[in-house]
């Protein structure tokens, strides 16, 4: 899988927010803010539609004006799900791999806590 500058960035923000956020609450519009720079970072990798679906999908519940958690917590459970078959699939490489499983664990988490 080739990865680019972007997607790598993404991943490394990503992680330091949520490790940074220490069990707090992220609120919708953070997720959002979250939600659009992974869309942006993966609209060129066609390896990766069912991961832009999904991230489609949760951008469209968190927008809601009450979100429902069951939701949210099936689609972070399906992107930990995608995340993590992409780290262990036949084409991954590298530190991005490593990244991809602890992407994974950590939205199998947050969706724990929902």
């Amino acid at each position: 899988m080739g990865t680019n500058i972007l997607e790598q960035r993404m991943i490394e923000d990503t992680l330091d927010f949520f490790q940074g956020n220490d069990g707090l609450e992220v609120s919708p519009a953070q997720g959002v803010m979250l939600i659009d720079g992974w869309l942006q970072a993966l609209e060129r990798d066609a390896n990766v539609e069912g991961i832009r679906n999904g991230l489609h999908q949760l951008r469209e519940e968190l927008n809601h004006p009450t979100p429902d958690p069951v939701t949210v917590k099936t689609l972070l459970d399906q992107l930990a799900d995608a995340a993590e078959d992409m780290a262990q699939g036949p084409s991954a490489e590298g530190m991005w791999t490593g990244r991809l499983q602890s992407m994974s664990e950590l939205l199998r988490n947050f969706s724990n806590q929902l």
